[in-house]
């Protein structure tokens, strides 16, 4: 999700975006709104008590600040090539931290189905069966194809079936897990604005549209802070006694 703020970094920093000050200006003006958002995103999260119940998610919601805040400090002591390389493998980092929050939250939800464990695994198989599926068939509408464009689209994927389950416990069960539907439908709108974005980069390429990719560029960045105001506003706190939320 921070990825997008990063890539957005290192475009300000090349020369393309030296010869273009408004752009370079919008840049800055999204880095610093972003790094106070996630900044406020992270204290609340603490604040909130949700570490205990959702340490993932939490270490994942850390990692996002220091790491924009860590590129925009490099971005000026470094040549390209080597800042490319730190950007690089701090998307890597981001890839097993989406993971770990993303196991989290799916093994929160295959408790509120309740049943048996076979009822469970039937269940979790068959979401896993159509995320699979929703990614070839994007693999191959997207002309982009990289490895990171690959996990990207499976890791959207994968959020937006995680809040159908969510949503489905939800209904069934009565549940009152807030915070769990509220991260998942965080993860779930941005994965839809990632999917958006890398379809229509491909498309602006395939026309050579350079202004048209550029702005497809800023969707995610842009869908990432309405996330995080998103959860801002909506995250309740956690009780400490059995998991709940107070409101």
């Amino acid at each position: 999700m921070g990825r997008a703020l990063g890539i957005l970094l290192f475009q300000a920093a090349s020369l393309f975006w030296v010869e273009w000050p408004s752009r370079m200006a919008a840049n800055r003006a999204l880095w610093a709104a972003g790094l106070v958002l996630q900044s406020a995103l992270a204290f609340t999260v603490f604040r909130k008590g949700m570490p205990r119940r959702f340490p993932a998610f939490t270490a994942l919601i850390l990692f996002y600040p220091v790491r924009a805040a860590l590129l925009f400090a490099l971005a000026a002591r470094m040549d390209s090539g080597t800042y490319n390389s730190v950007f690089n493998a701090l998307a890597l980092v981001e890839i097993p931290l989406q993971a770990l929050a993303a196991a989290e939250l799916t093994t929160r939800l295959a408790a509120q189905f309740g049943g048996s464990t076979r009822r469970r695994v039937l269940i979790l198989l068959a979401a896993a069966a159509a995320v699979c599926g929703l990614t070839a068939i994007a693999l191959h509408m997207i002309a982009e194809r990289q490895l990171t464009d690959r996990i990207q689209i499976f890791m959207s994927f994968l959020f937006i079936g995680i809040l159908t389950l969510a949503l489905l416990g939800a209904l069934r069960t009565g549940s009152r897990a807030r915070n769990l539907v509220c991260i998942a439908a965080g993860f779930a709108a941005f994965a839809v604005f990632q999917i958006a974005a890398l379809a229509g980069k491909a498309h602006a390429m395939s026309r050579r549209d350079g202004v048209a990719y550029v702005a497809w560029s800023y969707l995610p960045a842009c869908g990432y802070l309405a996330v995080v105001i998103f959860w801002l506003i909506f995250l309740k706190r956690e009780s400490r006694e059995d998991g709940t939320q107070q409101v």
